[in-house]
């Protein structure tokens, strides 16, 4: 919670100036909040350099909801998720003085999402599990058979096991819907380098899926 938040909430606050002073100050930072979301992502993060605590929590606002879903299909449990996207704002808040404002605000934060669900799935003990059936569908694209509800399960355990790089790569440009460049800029490697793993995965997902590997 946001210090002037418990500051305006705590009972100490409320005994010393009654019930009058603390309905004022809860719509004095309710209308402090609210000003924050009409700046821009820029205007937040120089408030934040400044020093100021309450920007950040827009930010966070913001984007929260896509940071913890890119958690999840990274490493494809929930509280796992919950605990990573956690650590993505606070790494972010930690280093917010180092964003130099080259690329958006949210590839920053995805980069560091990233980094986080990959050494995370580096610690983890790798589950093998293995196929009883073969996928018979005409349409053998990956990314046509995640749109399928059916198999969607099916598909998020073929990319938890994709090599590292070919699974951050999928997850941010199929998944996500990102282009090659901002996976680019999101992983920091070559466009050319983003193209060939995208292609491997697709075609490492579609062998898993017809039961080669």
């Amino acid at each position: 919670m946001n210090k002037d938040v418990e500051k305006v909430l705590s009972p100490d606050s409320a005994k010393h100036r009654g019930g009058k002073n603390l309905s004022n100050g809860v719509n004095d930072l309710t209308e402090k909040l609210s000003k924050y979301r009409e700046l821009s992502d820029e205007e937040l993060i120089h408030l934040v350099k400044s020093g100021e605590i309450a920007p950040f929590d827009e930010l966070v606002r913001r984007n929260e909801v896509r940071i913890h879903d890119l958690c999840y299909k990274m490493v494809r449990n929930y509280d796992d998720a919950k605990d990573l996207a956690q650590e993505t704002f606070l790494k972010a808040y930690r280093k917010i003085k180092k964003f130099d404002g080259r690329s958006k605000f949210s590839t920053w934060l995805y980069r560091i999402a990233v980094n986080n669900c990959l050494n995370f799935l580096k610690r983890q003990k790798p589950t093998e599990q293995l196929y009883d059936e073969i996928i018979g569908s005409r349409h053998d694209d990956p990314v046509q058979i995640y749109k399928s509800k059916k198999l969607r399960e099916r598909i998020a355990e073929a990319v938890a096991k994709l090599p590292e790089v070919q699974k951050a790569v999928f997850t941010l440009r199929t998944l996500e819907d990102l282009s090659y460049q901002e996976v680019s800029d999101i992983l920091k490697k070559p466009i050319s380098t983003v193209k060939v793993n995208h292609h491997l995965a697709v075609k490492n997902l579609r062998n898993r899926l017809r039961g080669k590997v």
